[in-house]
């Protein structure tokens, strides 16, 4: 498989986690229009996020030692920055959204997307250590 070809399959599986993630949401909770824009909310931040660092992670993969380094500490952060600054905005404002639990949302939101995206992860770190891609060098 090519390498655009792995990417856009990582961003498929995790799309197709973030969507089971909000029917689950929508199922569980109440069904009001607050909560739904709670849910939206949380999906852009954490979705986008997760989709951030997993490009971030592809870009960085089969390159040199400090690249990977660079590519994992980079893809940390994005993934983090958009579920925080929507953490930051959801509780620093008051109305519907805020009590409708939109920040549980997001903190689940991304752990689900997290738990997602390590296995992809791994799994493409071990095929490159079998294909002698993984460079390392001491």
């Amino acid at each position: 498989m090519s390498e655009p070809a792995k990417t856009a399959a990582g961003l498929a599986v995790l799309l197709a986690v973030l969507a089971a993630a909000i029917a689950t949401a929508w199922a569980v909770g109440e069904r009001s229009p607050a909560r739904w824009q709670a849910i939206i909310v949380a999906a852009v931040a954490s979705g986008s996020g997760a989709a951030a660092g997993w490009l971030v992670t592809r870009w960085s993969q089969g390159r040199t030692a400090a690249t990977a380094v660079a590519g994992g500490l980079g893809s940390t952060l994005v993934r983090l920055a958009a579920p925080l600054a929507a953490l930051g905005w959801i509780t620093t404002s008051e109305g519907a959204v805020q009590e409708a639990g939109a920040a549980g949302l997001v903190v689940a939101f991304y752990l689900v997307l997290l738990a997602a995206t390590l296995p992809l992860i791994m799994m493409e770190d071990r095929k490159a250590s079998q294909d002698g891609r993984g460079k390392t060098t001491n």
